[in-house]
């Protein structure tokens, strides 16, 4: 019997060496579907406001711009058509194109991505101080990224270099996070300090939600909380994304989502959470996605009442606990299935827990009385990011190599591929590894802005690359909330206007910003109301700062109507006032149980800028000297296209922009609703 046993095993087939390969086929169109939806919120969104921002009445006109290269102005210049027009074009052919890849995976692929990024930049580039937005270049740079993610064609499989490639999303991620955390600290905000940030917070944000208002109330214990798990969140945690093992990495990932759930829910931020979370969970594999039944248990507005997605809400805060949990017994597993992921794993973890330590014994948290505050000092700061930035980078590019190596090992030992294919696939993985190794270094440039000795170190010749091509914005440095506004609160600027220089003011009402002390917060995300945000950092300065807020004044005694489409009620709706002023106030939500049932309360009136006439040499004179007066020359321009493009937007103005942007969004994902009864299905995803 021995015997015969050794015979059948000497005469069977000599097995080959298959490593196991983690799927993420998934997270790769999660990915690539949640950017195109960003792309759709934020197109549709800007073409709703174009003619009020940049026509040529509006308040910042496009023509006025002067874009260094591609732009919508080329494209304009290149098809001979109407400046105008064809920006509203831009915005219709990128809300379309968005909607489409959004709804069919089969058309997620590179060229449709390149596009999408290039319309978007040709808007930007005319945009000025309306899109100088953090999200908007973090859109720009994911969508850089995305051209590599998506594949040059339709597959129904994953590529050999998926890991690569979402590996540079998962960087751009940490970079994301940490640089916002540490920028916090080393702006010198004493509100970030003190541990008092989210004391203001909630009422000094640009356009709060009702949730806002009650998440003020809470204690100043609470809020001291809030800023700690902050911190914790955003510098410590993105290092979790770097753990081999997924388990680890997604840790980190439900923090981040958490923190993002939480921002929306109290501010209106129109793209960026959602922007944000596609990006961390580009460190998962398809093994920690949600199944197709539990999207529909949570989508469907039949499921569970309704209340699916606030129990999903309320569940995330219990998974990052079990997760925390269940880190050694993952480990474990790890290293049983593969020793060199949990060693990797746990140096990870050590990294995470020394920074932890450190900081706690460089101060950490004191308390005193009912006031915390952090007792470590900026030198001692200064200390920890000279550590620690270096040591990011140096995580990173072991962290690059690994997926790097991890890949070329797939493709290598692969048991059911021929030679050719394995020579295609090498060829294919050593391309894209060049093209992020490239990208990778690079970015280290403006990320290590947080401590300027590392930053020395990098060669000459690659930050010569990243100023070459810091206009593109394919790598930006970012630090959002870095300081707290609106301490002692919220500045708000108040345009009042008159026929009588000395009397009988009447208020004009923004659509989304705070006014009328009665009206409630609104909820407008993922629109994002241009001329609202810049009149919210309009207030916390001067208008000699800010220009365009006296030519928006200009536009309203002219009574411009792409003007007035941008102003929720205006007091003068036959005839413009004569005279326009702005006051300054600072408002302050009201405690529970007001007995006026107001939502705000204001004081500290002051003069923003003196009453203004048409008839006044002084407003023409600032005007022109501004730009603001300069003329727009279309005299032979093609004109065919206008009437149609008038026709689309005489039924958009009609429909509320909000309303219209979630009916895009909602109707991207028909495609993917199989039954009446919402049968979730990605197409196989």
């Amino acid at each position: 019997m021995g015997v015969k046993t050794q015979k059948m095993t000497e005469n069977s087939p000599t097995p080959k060496l298959d490593l196991p390969k983690v799927s993420t086929y998934r997270v790769k169109h999660w990915f690539l579907c949640g950017l195109a939806l960003c792309h759709l919120a934020a197109f549709s969104s800007l073409y709703v406001q174009w003619p009020g921002l940049y026509g040529e009445e509006g308040v910042m006109p496009a023509h006025q711009a002067t874009p260094h290269g591609f732009s919508v102005k080329t494209l304009a210049e290149t098809f001979n058509l109407p400046l105008k027009e064809t920006a509203e074009l831009v915005c219709l052919i990128g809300t379309v194109l968005a909607g489409l890849l959004t709804a069919f995976p089969a058309l997620r692929v590179s060229p449709a991505y390149a596009l999408l990024g290039a319309l978007y930049f040709s808007l930007y580039q005319v945009g000025r101080k309306f899109l100088w937005f953090q999200w908007d270049i973090i859109l720009i740079e994911t969508t850089c990224l995305s051209v590599f993610v998506a594949p040059l064609f339709p597959t129904k499989h994953s590529l050999p270099h998926d890991n690569i490639t979402l590996w540079l999303v998962r960087w751009l991620a940490f970079r994301l996070m940490f640089a916002s955390g540490v920028v916090k600290l080393t702006s010198g905000c004493p509100t970030w300090w003190g541990l008092t940030a989210m004391n203001w917070h909630y009422e000094s944000q640009c356009i709060p939600t009702p949730l806002a208002w009650f998440a003020h109330q809470t204690p100043p214990c609470i809020h001291q909380l809030e800023v700690i798990g902050t911190y914790l969140i955003e510098i410590l945690f993105p290092f979790l994304f770097f753990a081999p093992l997924a388990a680890v990495r997604a840790m980190g990932v439900y923090a981040q989502v958490f923190l993002m759930i939480m921002i929306m829910l109290t501010g209106n931020y129109n793209f960026f959470n959602l922007i944000t979370c596609g990006l961390v969970i580009s460190s998962l594999d398809d093994n920690y996605l949600p199944s197709a039944s539990t999207l529909v248990k949570y989508i469907s507005p039949v499921s569970n009442g309704g209340l699916g997605a606030v129990a999903a809400l309320i569940k995330l805060p219990f998974k990052l606990f079990k997760s925390l949990v269940k880190l050694p017994y993952n480990v474990v597993v790890g290293a049983a299935k593969c020793p060199f992921r949990a060693i990797s794993t746990l140096g990870v973890l050590s990294v995470l827990a020394t920074s932890g330590y450190l900081m706690r014994v460089l101060g950490g948290v004191g308390v005193e009385g009912n006031c915390g505050k952090l007792t470590f000092n900026r030198p001692e700061l200064e200390w920890f990011l000279a550590h620690f930035v270096p040591l990011a980078v140096v995580m990173g590019v072991v962290s690059l190599l690994g997926n790097v190596a991890r890949a070329y090992l797939h493709t290598l030992m692969s048991s059911n591929k021929s030679k050719l294919m394995k020579l295609g696939e090498v060829i294919q993985t050593s391309v894209v590894s060049c093209a992020v190794i490239t990208m990778f270094a690079v970015s280290l440039v403006p990320i290590t802005e947080l401590d300027r000795e590392t930053q020395n170190k990098i060669p000459l010749s690659v930050q010569e690359l990243y100023h070459r091509t810091r206009q593109y914005h394919i790598t930006n440095s970012y630090g959002l909330f870095r300081s707290m506004t609106g301490v002692g609160g919220r500045p708000e600027v108040v345009f009042e206007g008159s026929d009588r220089h000395d009397g009988d003011w009447q208020e004009f009402e923004f659509l989304y910003k705070p006014g009328d002390l009665s009206r409630a917060p609104p909820v407008v995300t993922p629109h994002q109301p241009r001329l609202d945000w810049q009149m919210w950092f309009a207030a916390l300065g001067s208008y000699k700062y800010n220009p365009w807020i006296i030519n928006l004044a200009y536009r309203l005694l002219n009574n411009s109507t792409d003007v007035n489409n941008l102003i929720k009620h205006n007091p003068f709706p036959d005839k413009p006032p004569k005279f326009i002023r702005a006051l300054k106030y600072r408002y302050h939500y009201t405690k529970f149980g007001n007995a006026t049932r107001d939502w705000w309360t204001r004081d500290s009136q002051e003069e923003y800028f003196p009453p203004l006439a048409l008839y006044q040499p002084t407003l023409k004179e600032f005007l022109d000297y501004h730009g603001y007066t300069t003329p727009l020359s279309e005299e032979h321009v093609d004109k065919t296209i206008i009437p149609y493009l008038a026709m689309i937007r005489s039924v958009v103005d009609k429909t509320d922009p909000v309303v219209l942007i979630w009916t895009l969004c909602l109707a991207s994902f028909l495609p993917h609703f199989k039954t009446l009864r919402f049968r979730f299905s990605l197409f196989g995803i």
